[in-house]
């Protein structure tokens, strides 16, 4: 079974899909946004250093990101995984195939315009145990407004879920984005799913590209 890349603008879905993919077949789900918002919830100095940055919607720099994605993978020992929020630099591509010369994977890119991203952030909420809800969506909604199925823990915001925030990391995923697709697309691995519709619809189309490829 191959690995899987999620590439996607913010709040096209690649926490909830990565979800539905690992409770189907078994993946480890990788998300550095959630080991950053480990290191944020420690109050150690490097977490209010991240918390700033992420609030501001700005990327933290490489070599973090390196250094936490290669401890990670080390601790899976070769179980597939799936790969959320990394790589969004041609650079960290680079370091994916290059330096920890990972070659089994397809890149599946969730395409959604950044009109429709504001919509959907609205009314997104997450739990400190990794689950998203979307109050905007009656397939996302908690059972209990406010509380999470999962573990019960009261639903929050997260911070750079503003529309200030929002925008900025919005125009840095395009900024980044142009060269990292055109280098999937020359390695033959790109795929494209229109995330513009229901949650169930989505991952249908993606079990399909999973079970195809």
């Amino acid at each position: 079974m191959k690995n899987i890349i999620f590439i996607a603008p913010p709040a096209a879905g690649k926490g909830t899909q990565s979800n539905l993919l690992k409770d189907k077949y078994g993946y480890v789900h990788i998300s550095t946004g959630d080991m950053l918002r480990e290191i944020v919830s420690s109050d150690s100095e490097l977490g209010k250093v991240v918390k700033n940055i992420i609030d501001k919607g700005n990327l933290v720099s490489d070599d973090l990101i390196f250094k936490l994605l290669k401890s990670k993978l080390n601790s899976i020992k070769g179980k597939p995984f799936i790969l959320d929020g990394f790589p969004r630099t041609l650079n960290q591509a680079l370091f994916l195939d290059n330096d920890l010369k990972i070659d089994n994977y397809i890149v599946i890119y969730l395409d959604l315009s950044k009109e429709d991203a504001i919509k959907r952030i609205d009314g997104r909420l997450t739990c400190s145990c990794g689950k998203s809800y979307n109050l905007n969506d009656i397939n996302l909604k908690p059972k209990i407004i406010d509380i999470c199925d999962n573990c019960g823990n009261v639903l929050v915001k997260r911070n750079d879920d503003n529309l200030e925030a929002f925008k900025i990391r919005f125009d840095v995923f395009l900024n980044n984005n142009k060269p990292l697709i055109d280098y999937y697309k020359n390695k033959n691995k790109l795929k494209v799913v229109n995330v513009n519709k229901g949650v169930n619809e989505i991952f249908n189309e993606i079990s399909k590209v999973v079970a195809n490829d």
